[in-house]
């Protein structure tokens, strides 16, 4: 597959959900599907919801009309997680869901990919590497989900991540891997042409959750191919890092300060990088240079020795712990919300 069709792909996908989200937002207010300001949420004004389904169609369209990747191991798998969750995602937005129910459908969308056939190899042992598969796909696709706190953060994050999985796979001579990725990375790209930096729709559970659960299951399709196994682990890690990054650091201070993990707060890395004095704007701009060197940390470890691989994860590693406890200490009790303003 050459690269001109690979743009292809990500330009037509792009196209669809930038030309289909004004309509789905017309359809969200008729509707009545609109998320309402509260207390832990950043946002001013009523803002509305479904740009998922712009995200969903796009990609769905674009991976159907591409013949290369329809008969793909595991693509049909995936295509009925992605419709579990937009399901899933549909309800939440417009009644809320219980935290078990939404898990449970996380949980039926990893069966089918895993029991597809996609799943990490892990140290030869198939039912680790089982469980192994249902953590990650579950834990990453709840993390996109808790991205989904400031205009342009979680569509944005995703977009960086899916590039880099499409770039590293191309190169590794993953030609329906890469398609993928850069299907799913032009979807979220045209939405969030419209949710950055003002967002006139949000995505809404029914597009975060699917992005999570796309990229990591892409994630456990590629094959990371590197000197040693736990570099090629390293891999998708490290192209996902943030998220996990997040994930990990509310799910640590809520149980430090023992509140449950699963309510909504204003306490997420990007709230406490805005306590710092950046304004949401740039604080996104931020996040997304986050990404984008743990991307290139990727990329780096996929041609390079093990031990510079090691090397590298390390150095990755050591940086967002040190993030993470600088923003431990920020006070996210100071957080309130600016009247009419979403910058």
């Amino acid at each position: 597959m050459k690269p001109i069709q690979m743009f292809e792909s990500f330009f037509v996908a792009a196209l669809i959900a930038y030309l289909m989200t004004p309509f789905v937002r017309m359809i969200a207010l008729k509707l009545n599907y609109v998320d309402h300001p509260k207390d832990n949420k950043i946002h001013a004004h009523p803002t509305p919801l479904l740009g998922g389904i712009s995200i969903v169609m796009a990609f769905l369209i674009s991976v159907l009309a591409k013949d290369q990747i329809v008969a793909f191991p595991g693509l049909k798998a995936m295509l009925i997680g992605v419709s579990i969750l937009l399901i899933i995602g549909l309800i939440d937005d417009k009644m809320g869901m219980m935290p078990s129910f939404k898990l449970l459908g996380q949980f039926l969308a990893a069966m089918v990919v895993i029991k597809s056939g996609v799943r990490v190899e892990f140290a030869n042992n198939y039912y680790l590497s089982v469980v192994i598969s249902y953590i990650w796909i579950i834990g990453i696709t709840n993390s996109f989900n808790l991205l989904d706190n400031m205009n342009g953060l979680s569509a944005g994050i995703a977009v960086i991540a899916a590039l880099f999985f499409g770039f590293i796979s191309y190169v590794n001579a993953q030609y329906a891997v890469s398609a993928l990725s850069f299907i799913i990375a032009g979807s979220a790209l045209g939405f969030l042409k419209h949710n950055f930096p003002k967002a006139n729709i949000f995505m809404g559970d029914s597009g975060s959750l699917v992005l999570g659960y796309v990229l990591a299951t892409i994630a456990l399709m590629g094959k990371w191919n590197t000197y040693v196994w736990f570099t090629s682990l390293m891999v998708p890690v490290l192209v996902l890092g943030y998220p996990i990054f997040d994930t990990t650091l509310v799910s640590v201070m809520r149980i430090w300060e023992r509140r449950s993990i699963f309510q909504g707060g204003k306490d997420h890395s990007s709230h406490r990088l805005a306590l710092l004095g950046f304004k949401r704007f740039r604080t996104v701009l931020l996040v997304y240079a986050i990404c984008v060197f743990l991307g290139i940390e990727a990329f780096l470890v996929t041609k390079t020795h093990w031990t510079t691989g090691l090397i590298l994860g390390g150095a990755a590693f050591l940086v967002m712990l040190a993030l993470g406890i600088r923003l431990s200490l920020v006070n996210t009790t100071r957080f309130g919300r600016k009247k009419g303003r979403d910058d």
